[in-house]
């Protein structure tokens, strides 16, 4: 019998202390008078447990910057500050913002809706300079996590042929490739992540059991007592150099990735050789050439080509460097020229920090995404400089391989939440449409060169 799929969740407790992002500070002249509690409808003001006529200290990671307290207290003995531990948090695209949501998602499962607007940034660098077509989100009947109709989520991994070639008695001659279907367009991709313990690998692997989803790590990195059912779901990365005739792949691995070197011609052909039942994939940096080098394995039949970015989704090879935003728009613009588009699958991994980048990532020419560094936020990393075991505040070398799991699971089901609701306001039922609709979307760097480009002295005058 059909039925949907479901990312099943439970709230998974943080097993570190809070970070708030706001700090509120009782002065001395309180009068214990108990306004701000009455005041304050998220809890963050109590009495004390010890003597009832007094307050207990604020609650500071239940505020959500209200100021409702501080304009109720008589005594004007309320003030409020930035969190130094939470302003402290990432870099980047990886910002506190960011950081927390992440937290708060792989804690519950659930899409962060905040009250009181929107309150993140209209424009900026990468994927904040790019707005997706919501113009059905008026409709009545529209789909969406709350929707009642269904929206397809699922991607293929692998090469397509062409055509289909069939003899005189219609019996099909073409060769099919081939090819793993995944419920949701991302993979997991642990190979370039600091502070892994064998439990953090073991419960990544069982996350991607649960959901149905590929485990990118390398290769004897999974334990040794893995059953067959989780290598099922594991992609061994083998290093540049791997003496491809002396691989020998994890029992039931549906894919294998192979690191780009000037061998790759025939390290392909000996891996075809091998295991012709096996989807093949390459991995290399993004940079100066990138759109060449992707219709070269097309040109090879290779099934997967998953280009890397940093973590701020920038390329990483020498040129002049570019967002994944323009750099993958280029790679599927020159494949479409080509009509290969289909023949093979492109998978974007860096740079990936929010739900809302999925869907932009696909927008721009990905079939799917590689999850890195949000799964290790995801178990409350606090992304340190300095990444360190023995010094981690967080203590993450004695989280538990159930406890990945649940934060895992929680975090993809609130990113397909989210995903559902962008196809679902788009008017889509699957998400491979997606793929390379830059109509519905529109781009900060054109509409200012639209708008501004014949004013004298204006974005592209001269």
């Amino acid at each position: 019998m059909f039925e949907r799929f479901h990312v099943p969740i439970k709230v998974i407790a943080n097993r570190a202390g809070p970070v708030p992002k706001f700090v509120i500070v009782r002065a001395d002249n309180c009068v214990n008078c108990g306004k701000c509690e009455k005041a304050c409808i998220y809890g963050v003001h109590v009495r004390s447990e010890l003597d009832s006529r007094k307050m207990a200290d604020p609650i500071n990671n239940l505020c959500k910057n209200c100021f409702r307290c501080i304009h109720d207290c008589p005594q004007w003995s309320l003030s409020m500050a930035p969190g130094a531990e939470y302003k402290a948090l990432g870099k980047g695209v990886w910002s506190p913002l960011r950081i927390s949501t992440i937290w708060g998602e792989a804690e519950t499962g659930k899409i962060p809706v905040f009250g009181a607007g929107y309150r993140g940034i209209f424009a900026g660098s990468g994927y904040d300079g790019m707005w997706t077509d919501m113009s059905e989100i008026v409709r009545p009947t529209r789909d969406g996590i709350h929707g009642r109709e269904y929206i397809s989520t699922s991607a293929d991994v692998g090469r397509k042929p062409p055509v289909l070639e069939f003899d005189g008695s219609g019996k099909m001659r073409t060769e099919m490739p081939p090819l793993v279907e995944l419920p949701v367009p991302m993979v997991m991709d642990v190979t370039r992540l600091r502070a892994m313990t064998e439990a953090t690998i073991q419960g990544y692997a069982q996350a991607a059991k649960r959901l149905d989803m590929l485990l990118f790590a390398a290769t004897g990195s999974l334990p040794a007592s893995a059953s067959a059912e989780l290598t099922s779901h594991f992609v061994p990365v083998y290093p540049s150099g791997t003496d491809v005739a002396r691989i020998e792949l994890p029992q039931g691995a549906r894919m294998a990735e192979l690191s780009f070197a000037p061998s790759w011609k025939d390290d392909a052909k000996a891996f075809r050789a091998r295991f012709p039942e096996t989807v093949l994939s390459f991995r290399f940096d993004a940079g100066k050439g990138v759109e060449q080098r992707v219709l070269d394995l097309v040109r090879a039949k290779i099934d997967v080509a998953h280009i890397l970015y940093d973590e701020e989704g920038m390329e990483l090879d020498r040129g002049e460097l570019r967002h994944s935003k323009e750099s993958l728009r280029a790679v599927h613009k020159a494949m479409v020229s080509k009509s290969v588009r289909d023949q093979i699958t492109v998978i974007a991994g860096g740079g990936i920090a929010a739900a809302e980048h999925v869907p932009k990532s696909i927008i721009c020419g990905a079939d799917l995404v590689a999850l890195e560094k949000a799964l290790l936020i995801a178990l409350e990393c606090r992304d340190c400089i300095t990444c360190e075991l023995a010094s981690c505040p967080v203590n993450l070398s004695s989280a538990s391989a159930e406890w990945v799991e649940g934060r895992i699971s929680n975090l993809v089901g609130a990113w397909r939440d989210q995903l559902l609701e962008v196809l679902g306001a788009m008017g889509l039922r699957e998400v491979r449409r997606l793929r390379g609709e830059l109509g519905r979307a529109i781009f900060y760097e054109e509409v200012e060169r639209d708008a501004f480009s014949d004013i004298e002295g204006g974005v592209g005058d001269g």
